[in-house]
């Protein structure tokens, strides 16, 4: 088996432009074709369209997917040999989204690393489906991704946990929209708060593509309105400025807004989001490929990282 070769057809199939996979590989175009070419002609089949673009053929899909296979053999062997000899060096790839991994991540990394000084950590920064997507093609060790559909995904549950989704606004910009009806709408949602109350507000939308996002986004189609967006984001992060400075209604997880409290100003309310008279919350689980080989470095990440997040504790803000 030409395993180069194969390497070399996988990175272009990953790009399908054969310039742009030369110039990422450091190597010239001819030279790329050559060693896709004496793959062809090993088997004796296409393995690229390439007109009128690049695409994979049927035989080229069936090579991928062997060569996922090969891979994945390969890094489980090599996740038994360090095993066998118990090897203090290697490295560790973690898939992550950076607001929540800012949470437990530094305790995790820093008990791990009196441990295993020598191994490196990989840490992949993608939200929650693109995370999964990892997960399935072994391009992690293990992440930590939001309701994870656990009934399509072939991944294993190391540990979960319940975060709740908070709305977060302001004194002052109650005031501006509602006036003396802001202290009646605040006692109403002190219990938590239905976004129906809160209409005439601008707020910090989150792109329905992320799982926070698309939570919020069933929010407002049940409270019945689209929401005046002031901002679009991925992440919740501008929330704390955006709050601070009565331009938009926020939301947020528990785990993020236990770290920023600090930073809030004291007329920011906090109230648990509502979404039909229920708690929105979200599901923070651990997973990694049921074909995945975990080496002792792993399962020990694996074990701190469990560890970490059991312990996280709904504290009252």
């Amino acid at each position: 088996m030409d395993f180069e070769s194969l390497y070399y057809f996988v990175e272009a199939a990953k790009d399908l432009h054969i310039t742009m996979t030369a110039k990422r590989l450091f190597m010239s175009q001819q030279t790329l074709s050559n060693y896709i070419m004496r793959l062809e002609r090993h088997y004796g089949v296409k393995l690229f369209h390439r007109k009128p673009k690049l695409e994979l053929t049927s035989a080229g899909k069936e090579m991928l997917k062997f060569a996922e296979k090969v891979y994945q053999a390969e890094n489980n062997l090599k996740g038994i040999y360090a095993d066998t000899i118990q090897s203090d060096s290697g490295e560790i790839t973690v898939g992550a989204s950076s607001p929540r991994s800012n949470y437990y991540l530094p305790e995790v990394l820093r008990k791990f690393s009196e441990k295993y000084p020598n191994v490196t950590i990989n840490l992949i920064d993608k939200t929650s489906s693109e995370l999964e997507k990892f997960v399935q093609n072994n391009q992690v060790d293990f992440a930590v991704a939001i309701d994870s559909d656990m009934t399509k995904l072939n991944a294993h549950v190391k540990s979960t946990h319940i975060d709740p989704v908070y709305f977060c606004v302001s004194d002052r910009l109650l005031y501006k929209f509602y006036g003396d009806e802001m202290y009646e709408l605040k006692e109403k949602s002190i219990k938590g708060a239905d976004l129906k109350n809160f209409s005439k507000l601008p707020f910090l939308t989150i792109y329905p593509q992320t799982r926070l996002g698309k939570k919020i986004n069933e929010c407002f189609q049940n409270a019945g309105y689209a929401p005046k967006s002031y901002l679009n984001a991925t992440y919740t992060t501008i929330m704390v400025p955006l709050c601070n400075a009565a331009l938009a209604g926020c939301f947020t997880s528990h785990m993020n807004i236990s770290r920023w409290k600090s930073m809030i100003k004291d007329d920011v309310n906090i109230f648990p989001l509502l979404n039909n008279e229920e708690p929105v919350t979200l599901t923070l689980r651990v997973i990694y490929n049921k074909q995945h080989y975990l080496n002792h470095h792993c399962r020990y990440f694996l074990e701190v990282l469990n560890e970490e997040i059991s312990a996280i504790k709904i504290q009252k803000l």
